[in-house]
């Protein structure tokens, strides 16, 4: 009992630690994928739990319900391995963040620890990002950057700029809430000073890394929610913000997100028009609805899709034998990969997270805590929306981050809610 809580106690940098060897799975490292169940063993004898109790415990059980099936309905189990080890990963890394959130005492100490994690992917991603010149007035910079990380398992050319953006664009609106609690209360966390200019720091990286990677989606989705994060917490500025989104969304939906850029291109500010983008991605959508019309109820299995769709779904932007990626579509993508089942449990987590997260905003008596529950909320809410027009696959390498923001939101709506074990489960403080 006493090794099974020091284990537990150290659950988060053991896993941390033995990511890479779930985040780019192999046939020879499957023995590996043992440790996660072995560590909620340890937990139940530690803590009496394998699991924290959370809101959203039915919905990831959907989940991973939905991933035991979509294994005997993948048409390649090599293929689907990667992205079945990545999200079960991602699922053990959750419980164990919201483990020691839970025994932590401040929500400040586990939202450092999220904002870290963007720092390093930020720090990593600027070393390592396949960068492409869209807009013309960053052509210099990004290519003057030295590409450091290459050759990867699965990033042979490095890594992919929409999905750095999507991983990174989850934590501005958090980082910015950090830092705007922190500037206002200087007696809110111990070490103030030094707290401040490393979130700042890590905001100034990501934002950054956002800014070069040069996703339009992701731009957009950065200004929805800072806008949206802005106006909910300053009353002076939430005419100008709630101005600003209806602006957006005005010639958004009026002049089409190509014909901004047709705009764009023509006044010399961006390398090319999105047309041929955007009509791919119309064609991805389509042809992902087709198959999930054909497998609603099992899915194709995770990641199949990308090399077996054209076999059975003609394309007229790509060759018969191309690599279809993604869906541009979170939604889709996850109700091909794991069916309509796997789909309403994603949006049952996510919605339940985003509902949950807002109330506990309101209810928290800490002006921290209530910036930090809001900061994370939001972040959720533009990934989601990001996600309507691009997507970070479930199990991919970075959607552990992800999940990271999700267990820090729900952190705080058990730590109100007084569901949680409150004694810290493995500190070998009293028994659980």
């Amino acid at each position: 009992a006493r090794a099974a809580r020091a284990i537990t106690r150290w659950q988060v940098p053991i896993l941390l630690v033995a990511g890479p060897l779930f985040l780019f799975a192999r046939p020879s490292l499957t023995p590996a994928l043992l440790l996660l169940p072995l560590l909620w063993m340890l937990r139940r004898s530690a803590c009496g739990h394998f699991v924290p109790r959370t809101p959203v415990d039915w919905s990831i059980l959907g989940l991973l319900t939905m991933v035991l099936v979509s294994m005997g309905a993948t048409s390649d189990l090599l293929i689907s391995l990667a992205k079945i080890a990545g999200l079960t990963f991602a699922i053990v890394l959750f419980y164990a963040l919201v483990d020691r959130g839970e025994a932590a005492e401040q929500l400040w100490q586990p939202a450092l620890l999220a904002i870290a994690l963007a720092a390093g992917t930020a720090a990593l991603s600027l070393l390592g990002v396949q960068w492409n010149v869209k807009w013309v007035l960053l052509q210099e910079i990004v290519s003057s950057l030295p590409q450091v990380f290459h050759s990867l398992p699965g990033a042979e050319a490095g890594f992919n700029p929409n999905a750095v953006s999507g991983t990174l664009i989850t934590f501005i609106p958090l980082q910015v809430a950090c830092l705007w609690g922190l500037l206002s209360d200087r007696n809110s966390v111990p070490h103030h000073s030094l707290i401040t200019l490393g979130v700042g720091l890590s905001l100034a990286l990501t934002g950054l890394v956002v800014l070069l990677a040069q996703t339009r989606a992701a731009w957009a989705a950065v200004f929805l929610g800072l806008a949206c994060l802005v106006a909910i917490i300053s009353r002076r500025a939430r005419p100008l913000a709630l101005l600003a989104v209806t602006a957006g969304l005005v010639a958004l939906f009026i002049v089409g997100p190509v014909g901004v850029t047709d705009w764009l291109a023509g006044e010399g500010l961006m390398a090319g028009s999105a047309r041929l983008s955007w009509e791919a991605r119309v064609e991805h959508w389509s042809r992902w609805l087709w198959a999930i019309a054909d497998h609603p109820l099992t899915g194709i299995g995770m990641d199949t899709f990308r090399w077996t769709g054209t076999e059975l779904y003609p394309f007229f932007y790509l060759a018969q034998d191309s690599d279809l990626g993604h869906a541009h579509n979170a939604f889709l993508h996850t109700g091909l990969d794991l069916g309509l089942p796997g789909l309403v449990s994603y949006l049952a987590m996510l919605g339940t997270t985003l509902v949950l997260g807002w109330q506990s905003h309101r209810r928290a008596s800490k002006p921290l805590d209530r910036l930090l529950l809001l900061g994370g909320t939001v972040g959720l809410a533009t990934h989601a929306a990001w996600s309507l027009v691009d997507v970070l696959p479930l199990g991919a390498r970075s959607g552990f981050l992800w999940w990271a923001v999700a267990g820090l939101v729900i952190t705080g709506i058990v730590r109100q809610q007084g569901e949680g074990v409150k004694a810290a489960c493995g500190s070998g403080e009293g028994e659980p």
